[in-house]
């Protein structure tokens, strides 16, 4: 079984370990890259003949323009198919993460009058937006609710779904959960010709303004390449989690929190234990070591990197938030005798969870807060997925004559400065301004 390093932050050893997590978290796949940008050119200039070869080498399906979307009777069929236990946890989990994300619905349109004239803001909805269901190592029909139910609630006029059937089937689950939120258009494919398909559009595939949600490499690369075209969520990587701990702090509990998130089975996730509490680390070591032995996935775990479960023991308080600071955690629990003075001291991660009795997974299924995050460090300047994610704002100006001439001299000199003679004489001309009356 692979062993768990404990370290000291301020070490040699600390220090390299973080520069390495830092620099993997910004390294680029080019061989990915080249290869998703191949697909794109190929879907842009051959449209669904590009589509379906990719379809045939990449979903093992033989698609059509006819076949391409599962139809409703088939998703229903599916739906059919869940458990009456899960459908009811499903439609538990799915009001609660409505309440929670009902509240971000706050409409920001506003009008105020100027010496000018009037200036405003309108705020809409998106007109069509994927979700990108993955459909490899296991399903997600959590986080079909986590992009579908903020995208509902914005007002997006039409919601599509896309993900690559396995053995040619829909998922049950997934199928469920899309027949609950009404998604009725489901493209059966997935990978960088998914993306490519949606942000480009073919002619049997309209393109869409935003797309939203998880995959492998190659689904991330694509998003990356999309992004400009359409807008996307994120570039979401493998998962993270950190957990700030002191005595009070059950040892095998950290154990199993740290391994909540170690087991999404890509080999890249980062679970970070940090403790000012030597005997805390040490225990939660022996926890660590015994839970993963036990493990009914004991192999996922065999297959993580050197570093992907680090425990990091500092010097003080002040220390454990630069070392969680600088991480910037996808997900951070922190289970210490005052949590909530605590969080006050952290500023740089996407999703925290106050308390003993907050692990993970309650984000990530139930509670109703989202648990599509920012990861690779993004939690500095990026947020949870929600509600303003499916809505624009425009801004609209009127001016009225009197206003405009008010205007014309100071945006006379600021185009001019700007050695942009036109945006000058635009408003030279409706005023008769000439820049020499200034002179």
């Amino acid at each position: 079984m692979k062993d768990i390093p404990i370290i000291s932050y301020t070490s040699q050893e600390g220090k390299d370990l973080f520069a390495r997590i830092e620099a993997e978290r910004s390294a680029r796949d080019t061989v990915v890259e080249e290869r998703v940008n191949r697909i794109f050119e190929e879907i842009a200039a051959e449209k669904d003949a590009a589509l379906f070869a990719c379809c045939r080498r990449f979903d093992q399906r033989t698609l059509t323009g006819d076949t391409l979307c599962v139809s409703r009777e088939e998703i229903s069929r599916q739906a059919a198919r869940v458990a009456p236990k899960l459908q009811e946890t499903i439609r538990v989990a799915a009001e609660r993460i409505e309440a929670y994300h009902a509240r971000q619905v706050v409409d920001t349109s506003f009008s105020m009058e100027t010496a000018e004239g009037t200036l405003s803001q309108r705020v809409l909805p998106l007109k069509r937006v994927a979700l990108y269901i993955p459909g490899g190592y296991t399903v997600y029909p959590s986080t079909v609710l986590m992009n579908g139910i903020p995208a509902r609630l914005a007002g997006v006029e039409e919601i599509v779904a896309l993900t690559p059937c396995r053995n040619g089937e829909l998922a049950p689950e997934i199928a469920f959960v899309l027949e609950y939120l009404g998604i009725t258009t489901v493209y059966q494919m997935g990978g960088a010709h998914g993306v490519a398909a949606l942000a480009l559009g073919t002619e049997s595939v309209a393109p869409v303004d935003k797309i939203v949600g998880p995959g492998n490499a190659y689904v991330a690369a694509a998003k990356k390449q999309a992004y400009g075209r359409v807008d996307i969520d994120s570039i979401a990587g493998p998962s993270e989690i950190a957990i700030l701990a002191d005595a009070c702090a059950d040892p095998h509990w950290m154990a199993l929190d740290l391994l909540s998130q170690a087991e999404h089975g890509s080999g890249d996730e980062t679970a970070l234990f940090v403790t000012e509490d030597r005997a805390l680390v040490t225990a939660v070591h022996a926890a660590l070591l015994k839970a993963m032995e036990e493990s009914p996935t004991r192999s996922v775990f065999e297959n993580l990197s050197d570093h992907a479960i680090v425990l990091v023991h500092t010097a003080s308080r002040s220390e454990s938030y630069a070392v969680l600071n600088n991480v910037g955690p996808e997900h951070l629990e922190i289970v210490t005798e005052d949590p909530a003075a605590d969080l006050e001291h952290i500023y740089t991660a996407a999703a925290v969870f106050l308390g003993p009795y907050t692990p993970v997974p309650l984000g990530d299924y139930f509670v109703g807060t989202n648990h599509v995050l920012p990861t690779g460090g993004a939690g500095r300047y990026a947020s949870p997925l929600g509600v303003p994610d499916f809505q624009k704002r425009i801004s609209v100006a009127e001016v009225h004559a009197a206003g405009l001439k008010q205007c014309a001299p100071h945006v006379s000199r600021f185009a001019r400065a700007e050695k942009f003679i036109h945006h000058a004489m635009t408003v030279e001309a409706r005023t008769g301004y000439s820049p020499e009356q200034s002179e």
